[in-house]
C-alpha cells in the first residue's frame, strides 16, 4: 500500500494523485502532496498575515475614504450659496491611544482633494447707503477695507463650478474601546477654493475654506466603515480682493472608508 494511502483520505488522496498525473513527472506520491498544500495554503496564509484588521484605534493605521455631500446656509456674509460636493481623503492615524475614559482617542492627519463642487448662488447686491460708513468717517472711501465702497448690483445669479483641496486637516477620533463599532470624531481644518466664476459675486474665483465639525465611522466590516457628519463650512478670500463679505455653511456628508 502507498504511504499517502495511510495518510490521507479519499479526496485529498485523488487531488494528489490527479496533480502528479497533469505534470507528468515521476515522484513519491508524498512529495506531490506536500507541494498541493505548500500551493494551496501558503498564499491563504500570507495574505490573512499581511493584512491585520486596521482602525482609527491603531497608530499607523491609514485611511483611504471617499464621500460627498450639500451645503445649506448660515446666517453671516451672502445668503443663497448652496453646493454640493465629491471628496477624496486620505488620512493616517499619528498616535497611539490616550487620554481617560471616554475621551481616550488618536490623532489623525488628512489630506482631502475636492475634484468637483457645483454652488448655486442667487443675485447678490452690495451697497452703502450711508455716505459716513463709506468713508468711514474720514470723508474718503477706502477701496481696499470697506466693503461698501463697492456696489455690485444683482450679479452672478446662476451655477459655479469649482474644485480644491483641504491640505490641512486635524481629526480627533474617539477611540475608547478598540473593538467598538461606531467611532465618533472631532475635526478642524481648511483648505482652497477655485471656482469658474467669482464666488461670493463680485468678489474673486479664489477663497480658503476654514472648516470644522463632528461626525461617526459606522464598522459594518473589518477595515471598511460608513462615514457620516457636519462641518461648519467658510468660504472667504481672507481680504485678497475686496469686497470679502464671506459665505457661511452647515456641510452634510457620507461617504465609505477603507483602512489599511
Amino acid at each position: 500500500m502507498l504511504e499517502s494511502e495511510l495518510v490521507l483520505g479519499g479526496p485529498a488522496r485523488m487531488n494528489c494523485l490527479r496533480l502528479r498525473a497533469l505534470l507528468g513527472y515521476r515522484m513519491p506520491p508524498m512529495r506531490w502532496c506536500a507541494i498541493a498544500v505548500v500551493l494551496l495554503w501558503f498564499p491563504r496564509t500570507a495574505i490573512s498575515q499581511s493584512s491585520p484588521a486596521r482602525s482609527p484605534a491603531e497608530r499607523g493605521s491609514t485611511e483611504w475614504a471617499l464621500f460627498s455631500g450639500g451645503a445649506a446656509d448660515l446666517p453671516g456674509g451672502v445668503r443663497g450659496g448652496q453646493f454640493w460636493a465629491l471628496q477624496l481623503r486620505w488620512g493616517k492615524v499619528l498616535t497611539a491611544p490616550h487620554g481617560p475614559g471616554p475621551l481616550r482617542g488618536t490623532l489623525e492627519y488628512a489630506f482631502e482633494l475636492v475634484p468637483a463642487m457645483v454652488l448655486r448662488q442667487t443675485s447678490t447686491t452690495i451697497t452703502c447707503n450711508s455716505a459716513n460708513s463709506a468713508s468711514g468717517g474720514l470723508g474718503t472711501p477706502d477701496l481696499y477695507y470697506d466693503p461698501c465702497a463697492f456696489s455690485f448690483p444683482a450679479l452672478g445669479s446662476g451655477t459655479v463650478y469649482g474644485g480644491g483641496f483641504n491640505p490641512f486637516f486635524w481629526q480627533y477620533n474617539f477611540t475608547s474601546s478598540s473593538q467598538q463599532r461606531v467611532i465618533p470624531y472631532l475635526q478642524l481644518g481648511g483648505g482652497m477654493l477655485f471656482t469658474t466664476r467669482d464666488f461670493p459675486a463680485g468678489t474673486s474665483t479664489f477663497n480658503f475654506t476654514p472648516q470644522g465639525g463632528i461626525g461617526a465611522y459606522w464598522f459594518a466590516k473589518p477595515n471598511r466603515a460608513v462615514s457620516f457628519g457636519v462641518r461648519y463650512h467658510h468660504i472667504s478670500n481672507a481680504g485678497i480682493s475686496h469686497p470679502n463679505p464671506g459665505h457661511n455653511s452647515l456641510y452634510f456628508y457620507a461617504g465609505l472608508s477603507w483602512w489599511r
